[in-house]
């Protein structure tokens, strides 16, 4: 008898697919072969497309500002005052505002018509659906969307997810609806922080998650509230940085100069200004210092100013006063005020292409004033 062979089931045959490619370099030459759209812009040598920040501290008028340019583009009109734009479609996300306070404001404007592709909308919660929608909608248009603003839509952050992640996470779908069409733009409206870094590209409120994902960002600095001066910073991913001085006249910010060049050379007038304010300032407190507790060091006279300067700025104002002998260095670095005037008789101790005439102006100032006890010592040893 045989034995019968034990059958097994057939094993089917497994497919497996072939492993992906390993993704290889590509030629810088072939690079610069390539043929990319034109830069356009939304507001001619100041705004380009892309998605931007605008930053500003809160209730100086940066809604105001939004709210400006959007009626300029929807209108075809003109934006800060003078500069004449293209109409486009443009949607206004007002999310910290209802329909009352905007209706006010475009009435302080002076609105009455608009055409229909001028839209709004106030609702947090469905901003970014309405917005996709939107830019779907006029592909193709460089529609224009102003999101004032980004806190209303970041959303909670998980436990588990840093908070560079998180914003840049938030970021990058609004990022990608204007990449995925030439043209389109986005302007989010932001807070500052609040300690100062003196660098334009910190004073955005979150971390470099933020900054690193737009195009560019534009800040909105008015140092006194009381004043209607202010600047507006542009620092571009594609476009060089600029400064461009602005006043707020009414409801309308407005270049100065009218131009956007005359509004970037009075912002460098202002800042010479206000540097030299602030230098005159310091050397009169360095003054007052050196009368009060002088001898003093660079570093001692850092101290006693609280942090309120740097210490570079205390040593450049003692190295101004005595070059114009209203001040005196021994071998150790202390200075030593040569006499102590009354503040006010002698001006502009930060100008120091008038040092000369100045320093001859506070000797002949120091002469009417009382010498000091070392003085009178030192004349009665002679």
């Amino acid at each position: 008898m045989t034995a019968r062979k034990k059958s097994f089931p057939r094993v089917p045959e497994v497919e497996y697919d072939a492993p992906p490619a390993t993704p290889q370099p590509r030629s810088v030459a072939d690079l610069l072969k390539q043929d990319f759209p034109i830069l356009d812009w939304i507001v001619p040598d100041v705004i380009p497309d892309g998605c931007h920040l605008l930053v500003a501290a809160p209730k100086i008028g940066k809604s105001l500002l939004s709210l400006m340019l959007a009626i300029a583009c929807a209108q075809g009109g003109e934006a800060f005052g003078s500069i004449k734009v293209s109409a486009r479609p443009v949607l206004l996300m007002d999310l910290e505002s209802g329909d009352r306070r905007l209706a006010k404001r475009l009435n302080d404007f002076g609105i009455t018509t608009v055409p229909s592709t001028f839209q709004f909308h106030t609702d947090p919660g469905t901003a970014l659906a309405v917005m996709r929608e939107f830019m779907e909608n006029h592909k193709g248009q460089s529609p224009l969307v102003i999101l004032d603003t980004l806190s209303e839509v970041m959303g909670p952050k998980p436990r588990d997810l840093a908070p560079m992640l998180h914003e840049k996470r938030t970021l990058q779908p609004i990022q990608r609806l204007c990449a995925d069409d030439p043209g389109a733009s986005v302007l989010i409206v932001h807070h500052n922080r609040k300690d100062k870094t003196g660098d334009s590209v910190d004073s955005s409120s979150g971390t470099h998650g933020l900054t690193g994902a737009v195009d560019g960002i534009f800040v909105l600095e008015r140092p006194d509230r009381q004043k209607p001066e202010a600047n507006l910073i542009r620092n571009s991913r594609d476009i060089e940085d600029a400064v461009f001085g602005m006043t707020l006249k009414g409801v309308v910010w407005t270049f100065d100069g009218r131009s956007a060049g005359k509004a970037r050379l009075a912002a460098e007038e202002r800042a010479v200004r206000e540097r030299l304010e602030r230098q005159g300032k310091l050397g009169h407190k360095a003054l007052e210092l050196l009368k009060e507790h002088g001898p003093l060091t660079p570093a001692e006279m850092y101290e006693l100013c609280n942090g309120e300067v740097k210490l570079q700025s205390v040593r450049n104002a003692l190295a101004r006063l005595a070059g114009r002998d209203l001040a005196s260095k021994d071998p150790a670095g202390r200075y030593s005020a040569v006499y102590t005037p009354e503040l006010g008789e002698f001006v502009e101790l930060g100008n120091s292409a008038n040092s000369g005439k100045q320093g001859v102006k506070a000797r002949r100032v120091g002469a009417r004033h009382k010498p000091s006890s070392a003085q009178k010592a030192g004349k009665r040893r002679e």
